[in-house]
């Protein structure tokens, strides 16, 4: 009778123990369902955080490539400005130097006008001051005649008369050595006015050379700047484009990246509850057919062997660490902690558990002396097997 209620008891201790596990098992069951959706919006977030950097980085890269089109754009209203300004600047300059070589020619011009005019009346002062010398020295020599007239011979007369002859030829000569005179200053004024003339001409149109040269070079330097400013700027956009690419595409795929990672730890994570779920669930079911709850007493075996002593125990694998070994002496002591749990909800939710455990232990004599540090266990097909070395 007491075995037969021994019995029952241990079959409703083993439902309530499966209807627990089953309630535990529907309840991992749902957590699991609630991690699957934890990661499946976890995930969604993480894609939605993702584009949106993108997006944002995007924006970014754009407002910067607009900042610098902005920029590169008054750069070049500034350089075309300048260039006006200095086109101006050049037209004034060839305005003020062709008013000043005209001032300069006029000036020379009036100036060798004034020196021809000073010229010229300066030779009629001096025909002027030969002639009243002249006629001063003839007045004389006439006076001196008319005195020598009364007192002088037909001689005197004569040589009177070919003194006047030669005063004749003398004016004549000076005459005509001061109309030569005057030609040669005025051919020589001519001439110098001419050469002047062609010297200011030549000199315009160097000058007028000049300023079209550098004009024209100014032209080529700022067409070659433009078009160098456009070739970098153009180049300055692909390679913006191309960086914006790659970062883009490294961004996608570190953010793959992360969700697989996520994904398999998840995935990990829900396969070791699982795992962990199925084998605590196998060793309770198992609980009840398994001869280890069953026994009142250790019974290990006990080998001796050369320098060493073999014990070995049946005990199931997710028991084995509760069971310890030691050696003092000449005996060895094994103890087993055999542990039991039970959880059973009411009908009104409420949870009851329940737990007891059980301690075996046994000393067992040897005939040598035991090794207590140098003491191996291992496990194999459900026994568990220690080997302590001799003395």
């Amino acid at each position: 009778m007491k075995l037969d209620s021994d019995l029952q008891f241990s079959k409703k201790h083993l439902e309530r123990l499966n209807d627990s596990q089953r309630n535990l098992i529907s309840s991992r069951e749902k957590e699991i369902e609630n991690l699957d959706k934890m990661y499946e919006e976890k995930k969604y977030n993480e894609r939605y955080n993702g584009e949106a950097e993108l997006l944002d980085i995007r924006d970014q890269n754009e407002a910067e490539i607009a900042e610098q089109l902005v920029k590169k754009q008054e750069r070049l209203s500034n350089i075309k400005m300048s260039f006006d300004d200095s086109k101006r600047k050049l037209d004034k300059e060839q305005e003020l130097l062709t008013k000043n070589n005209q001032e300069k020619i006029k000036d020379l011009n009036s100036v060798y006008e004034n020196k021809f005019n000073d010229t010229f009346e300066r030779v009629n002062t001096i025909a002027d001051d030969i002639n009243t010398g002249t006629q001063d020295t003839l007045r004389r020599l006439e006076t001196e005649n008319l005195e020598r007239i009364s007192q002088a011979t037909f001689q005197n007369k004569i040589m009177a008369d070919e003194k006047s002859i030669e005063n004749d030829r003398k004016l004549l000569s000076q005459e005509r050595t001061h109309k030569s005179q005057q030609r040669t200053a005025e051919k020589d004024y001519a001439r110098k006015n001419a050469n002047i003339v062609m010297e200011h001409e030549n000199e315009l149109i160097n000058q007028n050379f000049k300023l079209k040269s550098q004009r024209k070079e100014l032209e080529n330097i700022q067409l070659a700047e433009m078009q160098n400013m456009t070739a970098q700027h153009k180049d300055l956009l692909l390679q913006e484009d191309k960086s914006f690419k790659e970062k883009y595409s490294n961004i996608s795929k570190e953010h793959q990246s992360v969700l697989d990672r996520i994904k398999s730890r998840f995935t990990n994570q829900i396969n070791s509850l699982l795992n962990s779920q199925m084998k605590f669930k196998a060793n309770i079911e198992n609980k009840d057919e398994n001869s280890f709850y069953s026994i009142t007493a250790l019974e290990p075996t006990v080998t001796k062997l050369d320098g060493a002593y073999e014990l070995s125990l049946e005990v199931p694998e997710y028991e084995k660490e509760n069971v310890r070994l030691t050696a003092q002496g000449r005996d060895l002591s094994i103890t087993l902690t055999r542990k039991f749990s039970d959880s059973i909800e009411s009908e009104d939710g409420t949870k009851n558990k329940s737990s007891r455990s059980e301690i075996f232990s046994k000393k067992i004599p040897t005939e040598d002396l035991l090794n207590s540090k140098e003491v191996t266990q291992k496990y194999h097909d459900g026994v568990l097997t220690f080997n302590i070395a001799t003395l």
